[in-house]
């Protein structure tokens, strides 16, 4: 049985356990899993778990070893993109010249959706398993369950997800008129999302395909990963291989990859509350929108600028606590941004040296532009945060509530907004932190590394490695450019030190 201290995996013990083993739809899955067997598959050890609200997992019946062969699904059981593209519209599809914004997940969708209508269809005891509503997905939310989304740019992509998805109907239409009486708009977007969260990418017999793969598609996620999936050319089948012993009564885990809870609420519909690696990271991102000031008098000169790496001047970034290039754009960015005549001087007089374009700003300008450009990010984190309706503590007591059911939209929905304030929180105090370096007396070196050591302990590892690198790097220039004043010494021409 599974030990019981991690919430992500607890939802499911206390689901299962408020719950009859048998549901009403278990006749349903009795011949789901007739039909597998029936046709080759093999998953001996392991059992499907109902815990309601359309969530199914896979437990395990046995003990089960290291590096062991735990489901093998074959061939003929799978549906690939190829069986899309083979039916009367997806060659359609493939003789246009339409453009569609999820081309793979279409062609599973059409050979679903089409082969829905036959009564008489293969995969039948596939389609009566799969779940008829998909309430969890935030594009199927009501305007309440919206709401607690409030503050979050979630609810921009989401609406931007029901437009592609409206607009790949209306293009399938267009070119195979047919189409509109094979599958409503409501039906399309089912299958959308039926396909987004269930498919697998394969390589079968050398050809790079994705996959719909009754029964696989029952594991549910969970990080580190503990099993590993694979196409197995020698037993033409799909397989899941154990990387741990599993002991019975446990559930069985896949991993759905390391992702920011944004892709797998949007993908999936759920959010992970502990959503951290076994190394400390957290992949949970605050997507933050950078652009110049139009008040700026230099403004159109930074735009010319900005534009020499086809950038416009605006430019949305999803920032994560990690030293990535999403991090490293944002500084750059905002040192552009805050440039002033002197700074920006700079920047372009040395056209073809360190500075060409906004991703040659990774390397700091100046202390001055530095303080400008910490400040206004300090900025730019307090507004997103007040358009929150909560407090990251709200949240956090909501999420204790034993109110709040398990595999609730609310729930899931307060994990992603969580998310998202850590991170704007995380970078309030990297600000307040760096700022209080920059700002100190520049003769204050013992003071100064005394709070760069204070940060080694009590600071996140990028807070201080910011800080002992680029921090101390511009107070070392910043009193190098003081004394060069002080002995009248032109800095705008080339010097030997």
């Amino acid at each position: 049985m599974e030990a019981e201290g991690n919430v992500d995996r607890d939802k499911f013990i206390t689901a299962a356990a408020s719950r009859a083993e048998l549901s009403e739809n278990a006749d349903k899955f009795e011949v789901f899993e007739k039909w597998l067997l029936d046709h080759g598959a093999k998953f001996p050890k392991l059992e499907l778990t109902n815990y309601g609200d359309e969530v199914r997992g896979c437990t395990a019946l046995q003990d089960i070893e290291e590096e062991e062969v735990i489901v093998e699904i074959p061939l003929s059981c799978l549906i690939t993109v190829e069986m899309g593209k083979d039916t009367d519209v997806g060659r359609a599809i493939l003789t246009s010249n339409i453009e569609l914004d999820a081309p793979k997940h279409i062609f599973l969708m059409l050979f679903m959706l089409i082969d829905k209508k036959n009564p008489m269809s293969f995969f039948k005891p596939y389609y009566d398993i799969l779940p008829p509503t998909l309430h969890n997905m935030p594009i199927f939310w009501t305007e309440e369950e919206l709401k607690y989304l409030q503050g979050s740019y979630m609810l921009y992509q989401i609406d931007e997800r029901k437009l592609a998805i409206e607009n790949d109907y209306a293009a399938i239409c267009s070119i195979a008129p047919e189409f509109a009486s094979i599958s409503t708009l409501e039906e399309f977007q089912w299958a959308r999302m039926c396909v987004c969260s269930r498919n697998f990418g394969l390589t079968v017999r050398g050809l790079r395909t994705a996959a719909l793969v009754p029964y696989a598609d029952m594991l549910n996620h969970y990080r580190p990963r503990e099993t590993k999936w694979q196409y197995d050319d020698y037993r033409d089948g799909f397989t899941i291989i154990s990387l741990q012993p599993i002991s019975p009564g446990s559930q069985v885990y896949d991993s759905y990859g390391q992702k920011c809870n944004h892709r797998f609420l949007l993908n999936y519909g759920f959010s992970v509350e502990n959503n951290t690696e076994p190394d400390g990271y957290c992949p949970n991102e605050a997507p933050i929108l950078l652009q110049l000031l139009r008040d700026d008098p230099l403004y159109d000169r930074k735009c010319a600028f900005w534009s020499r790496d086809g950038s416009l001047p605006v430019r949305r970034i999803r920032v994560s606590v990690i030293d990535n290039d999403s991090f490293k754009s944002t500084l750059a960015i905002l040192r552009i941004i805050m440039a002033d005549q002197e700074d920006f001087e700079q920047i372009v007089s040395s056209y073809g040296g360190p500075y060409r374009s906004v991703r040659d700003l990774q390397v700091p300008l100046n202390l001055r532009n530095e303080i400008r450009g910490m400040q206004h990010f300090a900025s730019i984190c307090d507004d997103y945060l007040s358009r929150y309706p909560t407090s990251l503590d709200q949240d956090l007591e909501r999420l204790a509530s034993p109110a709040l059911m398990p595999f609730s939209n609310e729930k899931h929905a307060i994990i992603q907004i969580k998310g998202e304030k850590e991170v704007l929180h995380f970078f309030q105090r990297f600000c307040q932190s760096v700022l209080r370096l920059l700002s100190m007396r520049l003769n204050a070196t013992s003071e100064c590394d005394a709070l760069i050591q204070k940060y080694s302990t009590e600071e996140h590892t990028l807070t201080y490695h910011y800080c002992r690198s680029v921090v101390l790097r511009l107070r070392l220039d910043e009193q190098r450019r003081l004394d060069l004043l002080q002995k009248n010494v032109d800095l705008s021409k080339p010097t030997v030190v």
